[in-house]
This record gives structure tokens, C-alpha cells and sequence, in this order.
């Protein structure tokens, strides 16, 4: 994973989109420094949050693992620095890790977005 196309480091500024609602998933985000906003919008526009990820933490994993658009979108509170891991650098680590132990994260993540899809509704 050392190919620096792959992961690289981003800094985001307040109010930039890091992820957005319906978009494709292509990297996994980890938190290195500053706090993100989690929100969903309703029907009407309307922001619904969802939580705060801070330094130390990780998001569009679920995305990244079912190959389903992102559920929420993220913007940066503060300034924001993440390590950005592409999905083929995570591939590539899915690769050596055991297939019992992949199959399982799968299912995980299959069932967290069933639901979030009943909880929409």
C-alpha cells in the first residue's frame, strides 16, 4: 500500500464535502485531525444529522465495502485532515486477509445498510 496514488493525505476546509449523499464510493477516509459532520437530507431539504466523526476515526468504509453509494454526506466543521486510502489499495489488502474473515465484513456492512434502509422508512 505504499503507492502514493493510492493513499495519500487531504486537508479539507470548513464547509468543503468530503462525501456526498448518493455519490460512488471510491476511498476510505481516515481522520487524522479535526472534526466532520454526518447528515442525511430529507425530502424537503432539510438537514437530518447523523453524528460527528473526529480524529482517530474513519468513514465511507461502508460504502467502500458494499460498492453502494454513500448514505450521507460529510463536510468538515473544522479544518480537516484525512489519510485517503483508494478502494484498489484497500482491494489489494482484502487480498491477503482471510476470505472467512472479508465474508464476514461483508455481512456486516450488508446488514448495518439493511438497517438503515428499514430505519429511512
Amino acid at each position: 500500500m505504499n503507492n502514493p496514488d493510492k493513499v495519500q493525505t487531504i486537508t479539507y476546509l470548513p464547509g468543503e464535502y468530503i462525501l456526498r449523499e448518493g455519490a460512488k464510493c471510491d476511498a476510505l477516509f481516515i481522520v487524522k485531525e479535526g472534526q466532520i459532520q454526518i447528515f442525511r437530507m430529507d425530502s424537503h431539504k432539510n438537514k437530518i444529522p447523523v453524528g460527528i466523526v473526529q480524529s482517530g476515526e474513519y468513514l465511507g468504509e461502508m460504502s467502500l465495502i458494499s460498492d453502494r453509494p454513500h448514505g450521507a454526506n460529510a463536510v468538515a466543521i473544522t479544518k480537516v485532515t484525512c489519510v485517503k486510502i483508494t478502494s484498489e489499495a484497500l482491494e489489494e489488502q482484502l487480498k491477503s486477509a482471510p476470505s472467512w474473515l472479508v465474508a464476514l465484513t461483508r455481512g456486516l456492512v450488508f446488514k448495518l445498510h439493511r438497517t438503515n434502509d428499514v430505519l429511512k422508512r
